[in-house]
């Protein structure tokens, strides 16, 4: 388990980064696929609710995320804000707080 700090360079290094998504409609469906659109290789994906103190596990589990390589992040129904870790080879962590995923689709790495 991992624990959150606050990073405010994180969070701006992140939007420098363009986590982009495409803007939909409200749902309850807070999944979302993950894109990497990189020449690096993703190696964890934490995402939690805004509401909880820690990222839990990485939602790769074993597997990593290849450039040009995609995942679906499967949330719980409702859970829409959320918190989400990038961490890529060599250890650079990306992150951002309180992404409503519900009005995603998608979320493009970088």
């Amino acid at each position: 388990m991992t624990s959150r700090r606050a990073l405010p360079a994180f969070a701006a290094a992140a939007l420098a980064l363009g986590f982009a998504g495409a803007v939909q409609a409200q749902t309850t469906d807070p999944s979302f696929r993950l894109n990497n659109r990189s020449n690096q290789t993703i190696m964890e994906v934490y995402v939690s609710s805004s509401s909880v103190s820690n990222w839990g596990q990485d939602r790769l589990g074993a597997n990593v995320l290849a450039p040009g390589q995609s995942f679906i992040v499967r949330l719980p129904d409702g859970q829409c804000v959320n918190d989400i870790r990038i961490v890529v080879e060599g250890g650079r962590a990306i992150e951002r707080m309180q992404i409503n995923t519900c009005t995603l689709t998608d979320i493009n790495y970088p």
